[in-house]
């Protein structure tokens, strides 16, 4: 693998514009880290290209039932993990299909695992355990040569499974990313402290690619969340808001209706606007792929 030399990536050199950052005021500090913060924002802006590219690959995955992957170490592993878990109360996705991966493993989630990085080996092994064939594996690395993903994606690659890399330096190379989405955050309001704005860009450039993706399938309605799992009292409710909203009904014969469902805010909607049983409602979903739109127009 090849060296890189850590002192030529952006986001551990120094910033300029807070070399004075321990003779500041606490205002003072905040007002120069969220300076440094909308960075965050025009980095993405000018990745779109890359993530929206990132965004149908992860869509086709998911449509034909192949895994999307995340592997990373320290933050942006974290993010991934994040990321994976959130898309099963949102989109209503399997955990099994929609994974996060982190050098050093579940332990290292709560506790620094700094030196699990550097190791390529454990990246290929912990990859092929999980990933198959056309599975997509998306590579999180700030600085976009940790070998722990570098590994990863290589082994991926090899496997035949779909590549990407979202990092933020713009001069990393991996010639085992089909996509590199990079995101030119530059040196960090604290020097070499990648938790801070390329943490947050890499947190929108996720966000973007797992929403997109999921709309692209079918898991939303309009900009609604109908694919949310109603597992407690606040999930629930928006459940319920949704079918008054979408279904143009009262709250309690959206309660009914999401009961008669099986607690699924799209088939309570269709057996609401079409007049049938939860059956007839779920086959009408399955014959348009899930989507919502489709079935209601047609």
């Amino acid at each position: 693998m090849k060296t890189v030399n850590l002192n030529q990536i952006a986001t551990e050199t120094r910033n300029p514009n807070t070399l004075d950052l321990d003779k500041l005021s606490p205002r003072q500090i905040a007002k120069k880290i969220n300076d440094e913060d909308f960075n965050a924002a025009r980095a993405v802006k000018a990745a779109n290209k890359e993530i929206a590219a990132i965004m149908l690959l992860a869509a086709g995955a998911y449509a034909h039932k192949h895994k999307i992957i995340f592997i990373g170490a320290g933050t942006s592993g974290r993010l991934g993990i994040l990321e994976a878990v959130e898309c099963v109360p949102t989109f209503g996705t399997k955990p099994s299909q929609i994974i996060g991966l982190i050098a050093g493993g579940k332990k290292a989630v709560f506790r620094s695992q700094e030196g699990a990085e550097d190791d390529a080996n454990q990246g290929a092994k912990e990859i092929l355990k999980v990933a198959k064939k056309d599975d997509l594996v998306i590579g999180l690395t700030a600085s976009g040569r940790t070998p722990y993903v570098m590994g990863a994606l290589q082994a991926a690659r090899k496997l035949g499974a779909r590549t990407a890399l979202i990092s933020c330096n713009p001069n990393a190379v991996c010639a085992d990313a089909g996509v590199h989405a990079a995101l030119p955050t530059g040196p960090e309001a604290l020097c070499g402290s990648t938790r801070m704005k390329a943490g947050t860009a890499t947190k929108m450039a996720l966000n973007a690619i797992t929403t997109g993706a999921m709309t692209l399938c079918g898991k939303t309605y309009g900009n609604l969340m109908i694919d949310v799992q109603p597992t407690n009292e606040k999930l629930v409710a928006r459940a319920v808001r949704l079918i008054c909203t979408v279904a143009q009904t009262d709250e309690k014969t959206a309660r009914r209706l999401l009961s008669a469902s099986g607690k699924n805010v799209k088939t309570a909607i269709v057996m609401h606007r079409k007049k049938v049983r939860a059956p007839k409602a779920k086959k009408m979903l399955q014959a348009k792929n899930g989507f919502l739109t489709k079935v209601l127009d047609a």
